[in-house]
């Protein structure tokens, strides 16, 4: 009976022993992170494979909780507001939202509870098409992690003639004053974000959803009414020529067809459209254009 009675108490002990380092072995493990699809976790989550979001397709005003991760915006020609919950409530929280993908689509506005902040603003709008934004709660206010803008809008206008299109001056031009615009038949060509403001007469327009920096560059080949006149040429927006784009050259013989190229740094907003200018510093006298290339590249 003894001797049952010590065997007893050894199996009990070695059980509680083995116990004891199982314990031990799971909280060193534990210490080390928790592993999915891994026994070696090196953070302290490891998830050695691919992981699901939910993701949520909105038409309308929405205010946001813990059962949204990944927000689609499909409000068409309809504006609408996402508010984020008071980020005192979820500290870490990741929220990821993506605009429509068409022009037409209208702007998503995402803003705060109370007098929280995104980086600083009470409330942020989506304009890009396609664009998308990834948003975490600090405990305090919003920071933004990711933004994705829509790939670079381009487009362009162009004409070409070796008979050329005359444009009228009527006065003579001090270099900034009575500059007119170069007004041919000119073709659309675009990749996205822009069209002819309506009719094709040299003009260029911005029909983006984002105000953006744009490279403007504007290639041109003339020839003088009368001989030996000096112009100056410039891009404009919305009618007022950048000074910055002015080149000034002085033509030959009224048979001759010189060329020249401007380039400027010009930001263009929704609706903003683009034209060439001219005026005759000699006198009010015309010139003949007879190729224009008016480029646009968002950057």
């Amino acid at each position: 009976m003894y001797t049952l009675l010590m065997k007893s108490k050894i199996f009990i002990n070695l059980s509680l022993f083995i116990a004891f380092m199982l314990l031990l072995t799971v909280i060193a493990k534990a210490q080390n992170g928790v592993g999915i699809g891994t026994s070696s976790p090196k953070s302290n989550l490891d998830v050695n494979g691919s992981y699901g979001q939910k993701v949520t397709t909105i038409t309308a005003n929405t205010t946001l909780d813990e059962t949204y991760n990944t927000v689609l915006c499909n409000n068409g020609n309809t504006a609408i507001t996402i508010t984020l919950p008071n980020c005192s409530t979820c500290t870490g929280r990741v929220y990821t939202i993506k605009r429509g993908s068409g022009n037409t689509d209208s702007t998503v506005f995402i803003a705060t509870s109370s007098s929280e902040t995104i980086d600083g603003a009470t409330s942020i709008s989506m304009t890009d098409a396609q664009g998308a934004i990834s948003i975490i709660s600090t405990g305090t206010q919003w920071k933004i992690m990711s933004q994705y803008l829509a790939p670079y809008p381009m487009g362009e206008i162009s004409y070409f003639s070796t008979s050329g299109t005359s444009v009228t001056i009527s006065a003579t031009s001090d270099g900034t004053t009575n500059m007119v615009k170069c007004n041919p038949a000119t073709t659309l060509n675009t990749m996205s974000d822009f069209d002819n403001g309506g009719s094709n007469n040299g003009r260029l327009r911005y029909i983006g959803k984002t105000t953006r920096a744009f490279h403007i560059a504007c290639t041109i080949s003339v020839s003088p009414a009368t001989a030996n006149d000096q112009f100056v040429f410039g891009v404009a927006a919305n009618g007022g020529v950048f000074a910055s784009s002015k080149i000034i050259q002085k033509m030959g013989a009224t048979s001759d067809a010189q060329s020249t190229a401007m380039h400027v740094m010009i930001t263009l907003y929704p609706g903003d459209y683009l034209e060439l200018y001219v005026g005759n510093m000699t006198g009010a006298r015309n010139v003949v254009v007879k190729s224009i290339n008016l480029f646009a590249l968002g950057m």
